[in-house]
C-alpha cells in the first residue's frame, strides 16, 4: 500500500512538472517571436478600424509563430524593422504612439489613406527617421515640436491634411530635410488628392 502510494505521487509530481515545463516553453516561445517591435506594430494594427483590402490581415501574433517582418507592408535588416510602408490601402484610424518603439525604423509612409487624429509625439523620439509620408490623410491638431529631434529626416510630406496652428520653428533648423510639403492644410476634407476607389493590394 505504501509504495503503491509512493508510485502514484511520483507520477503526480511528474506530471506537474511536464505541466510546468509546456508552460514555459510556450511563454519563451511566445516572448522570443513578439518582442517590443512586434508588440508596436500589433498596437499600431488595432488603431485601424477600417482595412478594406485586409492588407493587415496577416499582421497577428498567430499563437506565437509570427514573424513581424514577413507582415505585408514591413521591411527589416538583421531583425529590425526599417521601413513602414502602408500607402494607397484606404486605411482608416489612428496613429498608435506605439510607432515610437519602431527605434531603427528609416521610413514610414502612410500616404493616401484615412488616418485622422493628431500625430503622437512619440515621432520625435525616432532618431533614425528619414522618411515620413502622412500625405493625403485626414491628420488634424498642431504639428509636433518633437519633430525637430528627427535630425536625420530628409523627406518630410504632411500635405493634404487637417494641420491648424503655425509650425514649429524647429522644423526649419532640420539640417538633413530636402523636401518638405505642407500644403493644402487646415481644410475640411482632403477632396483633390488620389483616390480610393477601385485599388487593389498587388505584390
Amino acid at each position: 500500500m505504501d509504495g503503491k502510494w509512493r508510485f502514484n505521487r511520483f507520477k503526480l509530481r511528474a506530471a506537474m512538472i511536464m505541466v510546468v515545463i509546456s508552460l514555459l516553453h510556450q511563454h519563451l516561445r511566445l516572448c522570443w517571436c513578439l518582442n517590443s517591435e512586434g508588440l508596436a506594430l500589433l498596437k499600431f494594427r488595432e488603431s485601424v478600424v477600417k482595412d478594406p483590402f485586409g492588407a493587415l490581415s496577416d499582421w497577428n501574433d498567430s499563437g506565437g509563430e509570427a514573424d513581424h517582418c514577413s507582415w505585408f507592408g514591413v521591411e527589416c535588416s538583421d531583425g529590425k524593422v526599417v521601413i513602414l510602408n502602408l500607402r494607397d490601402l484606404c486605411l482608416v484610424g489612428t496613429m498608435a504612439p506605439e510607432v515610437g518603439k519602431l527605434a531603427f525604423i528609416k521610413s514610414i509612409i502612410l500616404r493616401n489613406n484615412s488616418f485622422s487624429g493628431n500625430i503622437p509625439k512619440e515621432i520625435g523620439e525616432l532618431k533614425e527617421l528619414e522618411v515620413l509620408d502622412l500625405g493625403y490623410n485626414n491628420f488634424s491638431g498642431s504639428f509636433p515640436s518633437d519633430f525637430g529631434n528627427n535630425q536625420f529626416l530628409t523627406i518630410l510630406l504632411l500635405d493634404n491634411n487637417e494641420f491648424l496652428g503655425s509650425i514649429s520653428p524647429e522644423i526649419y533648423e532640420l539640417k538633413m530635410l530636402s523636401e518638405y510639403q505642407v500644403d493644402e492644410n487646415q481644410l475640411s476634407s482632403a477632396a483633390s488628392g488620389p483616390t480610393c476607389k477601385s485599388r487593389s493590394i498587388s505584390g
